[in-house]
């Protein structure tokens, strides 16, 4: 079978008139009826119920039609696909994340992939980061709380154990290990992305079995560990973060609770056209972290 037999036979599919279909498509009908009868011959079954000069799709023809309709959709978008990425000269995508030890080498990996991209990165609050997506003024959000929307996909990947940050002088640093339940009385720097009600650090300690003395609540998690460095409380620290260098007056303490942590995730608009390098994008940061989770598993 060829393509233009697909074309002439989907275009008969739509009308089920022959005629009409010829007109359409600049062609004799008797042209038409051979291309359709010899496409009819090579799948062994007939397509159309015929009637006289009526014409009407039969199962198979309803069928193939269906089928040969989305082939064709799939080849039209890798055709266009393909001359946009013979059109770009300079490659960028824009993208919201946290603070991970995670991008530096998963960006590094893409750039071996396509040398000219440009990714455009921010550090944003997650109220801030969603509003953006809808927008369109970045095409990809990674975030530690879900962001979700009648038009977002949220895609949760990878599971972030979180930790124990408390000051070099504070009781429980003398501890490596602890149940969270040991701090029950401790004064609690909070963090919430602005899209949660209750934010997952409180939800850690209220599955421990308190409601944690939070003294104050932020929204940026640098300042939130600045001020565990500054002795004033003690907070929950990422797996992945790479702030704790920085906070040479603290101590990282593993938690007993299987129940701390976070979800990392994925989210973009679910029916907007993304260009050929943000998909690949999109792809390539999935594929990493998931990635990341396999081996955590092992």
């Amino acid at each position: 079978m060829q393509f233009l037999q697909l074309q002439y036979f989907l275009a008969v599919a739509r009308t089920e008139h022959m005629s009409q279909s010829a007109l359409s498509l600049n062609i004799t009908q008797s042209s038409l009826s051979k291309t359709i009868a010899k496409l009819e011959n090579e799948l062994g079954v007939p397509l159309f119920d015929r009637d006289g000069k009526k014409i009407r799709l039969n199962s198979y023809g309803k069928y193939y039609a269906q089928e040969v309709e989305r082939a064709l959709n799939i080849l039209q978008e890798a055709h266009e696909e393909v001359l946009e990425m013979a059109d770009i000269e300079e490659d960028r995508v824009s993208v919201s994340v946290m603070s991970s030890t995670i991008l530096p080498p998963v960006f590094r990996s893409f750039y071996d992939r396509r040398p000219n991209i440009r990714i455009q990165q921010s550090i944003l609050p997650d109220s801030v980061a969603k509003e953006r997506l809808i927008s369109g003024e970045i095409e990809l959000c990674v975030s530690n709380t879900p962001i979700t929307g009648t038009d977002i996909e949220w895609l949760p990947v990878l599971k972030e154990r979180l930790d124990l940050i408390v000051p070099k002088n504070h009781r429980l640093a003398q501890f490596d290990e602890i149940d969270l339940l040991e701090a029950k009385n401790e004064r609690f720097i909070g963090y919430k992305s602005g899209l949660e009600s209750i934010s997952m650090f409180e939800k850690c300690c209220l599955e421990a079995g308190f409601t944690p003395n939070i003294v104050f609540e932020g929204t940026e998690m640098s300042i939130v560990l600045q001020l565990v460095n500054e002795g004033q409380g003690i907070t929950f620290y990422p797996q992945y973060s790479f702030l704790g260098e920085q906070l040479e007056n603290t101590k990282i303490i593993r938690l007993k609770n299987s129940h701390c942590y976070q979800m990392v995730g994925f989210a973009w608009l679910k029916n907007k056209k993304y260009s050929y390098v943000s998909k690949q994008f999109r792809q390539h940061m999935i594929e990493a972290f998931i990635d990341i989770q396999n081996k955590n598993n092992r």
